[in-house]
């Protein structure tokens, strides 16, 4: 956990050096993911931040954190930080990354695997609409799947 906290304030840092000569925004985004079945049986409201960094005029690199609660409980939450790069083209981005589910619940955390995030949504500049899939590298796209959708808005 400690490694994370340290990775995202470098993040950070890099990203106010980048911004003096690269277009960046900064996003809070808002969501629900389930699992493939559809049924939410379970669901996971989430709330995350984001920074995208424009690479050029069609690649656009965006580090990530997101926190989960299971259906509006708050007593394990699930975080889940990564970065994903993608391909941007007019309003319209589609792209993948990686990212690590970690579960807080008694005052102690939890990891996983990383795990594939797939993307795509619509992109202007004050909001943000993203569909996701994530999935474990050693299970890839078959069950224990995740599917989500987020609305951000940009700064």
């Amino acid at each position: 956990m400690k490694k994370i906290i340290i990775m995202l304030f470098g993040l950070l840092l890099v990203s106010g050096v980048y911004a003096e000569t690269k277009p960046m925004s900064f996003g809070i985004n808002f969501g629900m993911m389930t699992d493939d079945s559809f049924k939410f049986d379970y669901y996971y409201p989430g709330v995350g931040v984001e920074l995208d960094f424009q690479l050029g005029d069609y690649l656009m690199l965006s580090p990530e954190v997101t926190l989960y609660s299971i259906k509006f409980e708050f007593d394990t939450l699930l975080l889940y930080p990564g970065a994903t790069l993608n391909f941007t083209a007019s309003n319209f981005f589609i792209g993948g990354g990686v990212v690590k589910p970690i579960a807080i619940s008694g005052g102690e955390s939890y990891s996983s695997d990383f795990a594939l995030k797939l993307n795509a949504g619509f992109l202007s500049p004050s909001v943000k609409f993203t569909a996701y899939l994530i999935t474990a590298f050693d299970n890839l796209f078959k069950s224990g799947m995740m599917i989500g959708a987020s609305l951000g808005f940009r700064f």
